[in-house]
């Protein structure tokens, strides 16, 4: 299965040109700063506020694929390989675990096909690989056995240390099943059990703590940056009604669309009914704690969910093992193969034959509209069918370039825009990836006027779209500014892939 998705990753990467979308584009000029102090390059940072407030797990590994390769956004995506083989297997273990070993197969063969996942494993984000330990870390746990045996209890540590290295909301999925195994067994009544708790403990404090702990003041700051982003994004609030149905839509809607997540619901009640789930206690703990933990925070995004997808899976592969093998349910697996591969081709390739989407029922409203969706072709077409499309970050860059050594002055830049692929963090990517020492920001209006202009040399506006409005309230003024003010001059039009037009202009306060 981990052949066939990276063979179809690896055909739709050669149909595709596009650069990475906003967070993809972070991680990656991340990755930038770890492959840059191994080349020996001198670093403006410290060692472990290279990858910003991200723990470094992902970085690190973005930047091992270009030292063996070359710097590439696509070849940055095999960074994602081996936490697939991780994701698969685990989900197989744990399925197998709980349910029997064919229901193993058919939850990993049910992840495997997943829209949203299969969207997600081509990304540069952080949640794929969290998904992968979140799902490694309930096997080791399961098979410590309550922490009876010493190395598998030392073996979850460390694994506990790589979820949290990679993303702190590693904690949140792995919490209530911890309690719920403690508890169950009474660890605190065995020494030798309660030994090992701590040591396991220990070890991922430990080997996690070596980033945490310079880190902590700075994801403090940014853990409340995040929640007053929720407000401002417009999320419902929490323990509100919408917030408690917000991740069931977005399940439905986004992650698996109406028929898979029509078919989870059949199998829950029928794993329920015939109790076919061995520790059907621990998978219901695991999946509704982590749930109710991202429903009360403010800040909400469908990738917040993605490790609970494979667990999810879990439970369709239980009721299709009770089928047995007569031919009704042969015909009824291959009726599911079916689908699954329909619905992959689709959200990989696109098909002219079918709308892009049909929506079921329009949902709750904030900046963005989330649905209740039959399907979807595309994830607000920034996910979805490959497409050749330039956005003219090489020739903006070289432009800027040569017009700045001509007029003696550094090649830093302001981006107004926050589209997708036209934005301050994938220009500062771009930057990097051609070597340019131009330094990219994003120009905003404040109080105290364009931000940081002082340090800037150029600037780049956009008519039309500008990208999410809670990031571009200011925009409509700030275009107007560097138009009608004779401290810029215009230099060059780019035509976007949008239809846009991109407009540069030099600043005139250092020439």
């Amino acid at each position: 299965m981990t052949l066939l998705i990276w063979g179809t990753h690896t055909l739709w990467l050669s149909m595709d040109s596009r650069p990475p979308v906003w967070y993809m584009a972070i991680h990656q000029s991340y990755a930038f700063n770890y492959l840059a102090f191994v080349h020996g390059e001198s670093a403006t940072m410290p060692f472990w506020a290279m990858s910003g407030y991200y723990p470094p797990f992902v970085h690190l590994l973005i930047a091992l694929v270009w030292f063996v390769s070359r710097p590439d956004p696509q070849l940055a995506t095999l960074a994602n390989l081996p936490a697939t083989v991780v994701l698969l297997w685990a989900v197989y273990e744990l399925g197998a675990q709980l349910a029997g070993r064919t229901a193993g197969r058919w939850a990993a063969l049910i992840t495997a096909f997943t829209p949203y996942l299969i969207w997600m494993s081509r990304e540069t984000i952080l949640d794929y690989w969290l998904s992968a330990w979140v799902a490694a870390s309930l096997v080791v746990l399961r098979r410590a056995d309550g922490f009876l045996h010493r190395r598998r209890s030392f073996q979850l540590g460390i694994v506990m240390a790589l979820g949290l290295l990679t993303k702190w909301l590693f904690a949140a999925f792995v919490i209530f099943p911890l309690l719920y195994v403690v508890i169950r067994q009474r660890v605190w009544q065995d020494a030798t059990r309660l030994r090992n708790l701590v040591a396991s403990l220990l070890i991922a404090a430990a080997l996690a703590g070596i980033w945490y702990v310079p880190n902590l003041a700075g994801m403090l700051r940014f853990f409340r940056q995040k929640d007053a982003a929720g407000a401002l994004e417009g999320e419902p609030p929490p323990l509100s009604f919408e917030s408690f149905v917000y991740y069931l839509r977005l399940l439905e809607g986004y992650q698996l669309f109406a028929l898979l997540f029509s078919f989870l619901m059949v199998s829950c009640a029928f794993v329920w009914r015939k109790r076919l789930i061995r520790d059907a206690g621990f998978l219901a703990v695991t999946i509704s704690g982590a749930w109710l933990v991202l429903t009360v925070l403010r800040t909400k995004d469908p990738r917040y969910t993605m490790p609970l997808l494979g667990l999810l899976a879990i439970l369709p592969g239980a009721w299709i093992q009770s089928w047995g093998n007569a031919w009704p349910a042969g015909a009824c697996k291959m009726l599911l193969t079916a689908t699954l591969v329909l619905q992959t081709y689709v959200i990989n390739f696109g098909a002219s034959w079918l709308p892009e989407a049909v929506v079921l029922a329009e949902g709750y409203t904030g900046s963005l509209r989330w649905d209740w969706n039959l399907y979807l072709q595309h994830y607000f077409h920034i996910l979805g069918p490959p497409r050749l499309e330039d956005w003219r970050h090489g020739e903006i860059l070289h432009k800027i370039a040569r017009h700045a050594q001509y007029n003696g002055v550094s090649p830093s830049l302001g981006v107004a825009p926050d589209l997708p692929r036209f934005n301050a963090n994938n220009f500062a990517l771009s930057a990097r990836l051609l070597g340019s020492a131009a330094p990219v920001s994003r120009l905003v209006l404040t109080p105290a006027g364009l931000y940081p202009l002082e340090h800037l040399n150029y600037v780049i506006i956009a008519d039309g779209d500008q990208g999410p409005a809670w990031t571009t309230t200011t925009n409509e003024a700030v275009n107007r500014i560097i138009r009608e003010s004779p401290m810029f001059q215009f230099l060059t039009a780019y035509p976007l892939p949008n239809g846009s037009m991109a407009r540069l202009y030099s600043v005139g306060h250092n020439k």
